[in-house]
């Protein structure tokens, strides 16, 4: 069924959009090579697109159990009824825009996730988009005696950083399930300059939500370091944008990119739900 499908390059470093394939056909054929394709296509093109899809929530979970074991959904956002497996990100008169900040998800985590599985549900008519940027181009374009600099060094990842907003916005209710997963998700280490345990690509692998500082370095030396490297991802030239409409379904390795929600829709209305996948199914891994 892959075979026929038309892929699209969307931009020179990342992306594509795949036509010609309906994911619930997909997923009622239960091929294990059309998966090992599926993920294939993912690794090589780091998002995949797909237009007038509409899945329903079975489905939704079984198109990300085409590419991976299923990671626990994060707790402080509502999960649709009878499916703990996808969250809600809703944005209306309530729920405005949270963390507009390029990062991978659950970076925190000792195993970071490997994909996310993103469904638009309720798109506006103008704004709302989603950018992501190739962190293995943006490691490519890094100088010579910079990364050889970075080698070596590792980050430290927090949850609490990239919630902080939780408690900054007075949310009580969600501040009680964040100090819970605090006192299980305790710091982690990753390596800066970390290879894609796939492709085997180098990525930079610090995000602005939830890195909170690179542990051999003073924290001045960290904060400005820290900083240069933000400002990499700025670089068009690494970066793709989606404009959703209702139905479309976006799928993004989370090992070799990073994402920005743009929140420029708001305050009208704007719901997406996810799906998160741990580890893989089709590569042998040589995690961290």
């Amino acid at each position: 069924m892959l075979k026929t499908a038309e892929i699209m390059p969307l931009t020179g470093a990342l992306g594509a959009e795949v036509s010609g394939v309906q994911l619930a056909d997909l997923v009622k054929r239960n091929d294990s090579s059309n998966a090992e394709q599926l993920f294939q296509m993912l690794v090589e093109n780091k998002v995949l697109v797909f237009r007038d899809q509409h899945p329903d929530p079975q489905t939704h979970v079984d198109v990300a159990k085409l590419i991976g074991d299923l990671a626990p959904a994060v707790p402080m956002y509502p999960k649709v009824a009878g499916y703990e497996d996808i969250i809600i990100i809703r944005n209306d008169d309530d729920n405005p825009p949270e963390n507009e900040v390029w990062h991978a998800d659950m970076t925190y985590r000792e195993v970071p996730i490997f994909a996310s599985v993103l469904h638009g549900v309720h798109i506006p008519p103008v704004g709302g988009d989603t950018l992501w940027v190739d962190m293995v181009a943006v490691a490519e374009g890094l100088s010579a005696p910079m990364r050889q600099f970075l080698t070596g060094l590792t980050a430290r990842h927090t949850i609490q950083k990239g919630f902080s907003f939780v408690n900054e916005n007075g949310q009580n209710d969600r501040a009680a399930e964040l100090a819970e997963i605090i006192n299980r998700e305790k710091a982690t280490n990753h390596p800066v300059l970390r290879k894609h345990p796939v492709s085997g690509a180098e990525t930079l692998f610090v995000n602005a939500a939830f890195t909170e500082a690179i542990n051999e370095l003073a924290a001045d030396e960290s904060d400005a370091m820290l900083r240069h490297l933000y400002s990499r991802i700025d670089n068009p030239r690494y970066q793709m944008r989606v404009k959703w409409r209702p139905g479309t379904v976006v799928m993004w390795d989370n090992w070799a990119t990073q994402h920005y929600a743009c929140g420029d829709h708001y305050p009208s209305f704007r719901e997406v739900q996810r799906v998160t996948v741990s580890t893989p199914r089709y590569a042998s891994l040589g995690l961290n």
